[in-house]
């Protein structure tokens, strides 16, 4: 193999490395507090913590933070929240009026931004409702019935809910299609793109 493409693989291996222990490591923090508290629809995010950061530290702190080794978490604007992680890694997460928290993961804090999930540094992740129980799953809960074909289409192209924000960071199911192949990032992943843009 060239060197280019042992980086390239030594770089897909950590990714999946990483965002299986993200994932498996917010299961374990929910199974924890459900013995604590009762399920988790019981406890999700009051409407103090929806898009205000602090209300939402307190929240995470109090749920799922002593679940995770955490180097640093502070306030990013208003509304995001911003947690180092001690191996690199991070996220940005907020709570909607939709009973959703989005956790927009990234493999190195220096990658983490709002709304950000380029499918090869950040990723999105969502703890929601999945046929009417709450759930912490990748990408969004609409994707998760997806077909492969869908999964990777969309990791390609981006997805068409949000026509009036660059399409340059809109790539919703790339986390879910890594999951949905087992946790690894197969030949047909488009690991070495920028984003293309959509279809006519």
């Amino acid at each position: 193999m060239t060197l280019p493409t042992l980086v390239a693989n030594y770089k897909k291996k950590v990714t999946v490395t990483r965002l299986k222990k993200f994932y498996s490591t917010m299961q374990q923090a929910i199974q924890l507090s459900e013995k604590d508290y009762g399920d988790i629809e019981y406890w999700m995010p009051p409407k103090e913590a929806i898009k205000n950061s602090v209300e939402f530290g307190k929240w995470f702190d109090k749920y799922l933070g002593k679940s995770f080794k955490i180097l640093s978490e502070k306030t990013y604007d208003s509304k995001y929240y911003e947690v180092a992680l001690a191996d690199g890694s991070g996220f940005l997460a907020y709570a909607n009026s939709t009973a959703l928290v989005h956790f927009f993961y990234c493999t190195e804090l220096r990658y983490c931004g709002k709304e950000r999930y380029d499918g090869q540094t950040s990723f999105l992740f969502t703890l929601g409702k999945v046929n009417n129980k709450f759930k912490f799953v990748t990408s969004n809960v609409s994707h998760q019935s997806m077909t492969r074909e869908q999964l990777l289409e969309q990791c390609k192209y981006g997805n068409t809910d949000n026509a009036d924000v660059s399409i340059s960071n809109k790539r919703h199911t790339c986390a879910r299609l890594i999951e949905y192949d087992g946790w690894e990032i197969k030949d047909d992943y488009p690991w070495n793109q920028t984003m293309l843009e959509p279809k006519d």
